[in-house]
């Protein structure tokens, strides 16, 4: 039952996400827009990319690991995939900002990944 109201309140939160996603780029003029439309539309790009890759990364780790339980799988799932999002929003935020080049987005990659491999590496608490 927990896995299953994470999962809708997962799937509700990247629904709205991209809705909102889609919504900025019809009604606003990036030309004219001031920086509340732009913190809507990366905060919002940010929750759309989140919620989809969670659900593709638990999709994948459910489809590989059959013997375990589905529920080892959601919260490291969302983990992941807030990192990668967060990086990817990141990189967008730089680019908008014309000030991306090759050294900065090669050195926010190897945050993400370290990141991770932080989190891989620390012991699991078992309650």
């Amino acid at each position: 039952m927990k896995l299953t109201r994470n999962l809708f309140f997962l799937f509700a939160f990247t629904v709205f996400g991209i809705t909102s996603v889609i919504l900025d780029i019809f009604n606003y003029n990036p030309e004219k827009a001031g920086l509340s439309e732009f913190a809507n539309f990366y905060t919002s790009f940010f929750a759309g990319i989140l919620g989809t890759l969670a659900l593709i990364i638990f999709v994948l780790k459910v489809k590989s690991n059959k013997i375990e339980t589905y529920t080892h799988h959601f919260w490291p799932s969302v983990r992941q995939a807030f990192l990668l999002s967060a990086g990817l929003t990141t990189i967008l935020m730089l680019r908008g900002f014309r000030i991306l080049d090759w050294m900065i987005g090669a050195s926010v990659i190897i945050v993400v990944v370290l990141l991770e491999l932080f989190f891989q590496t620390k012991k699991q608490v078992k309650i």
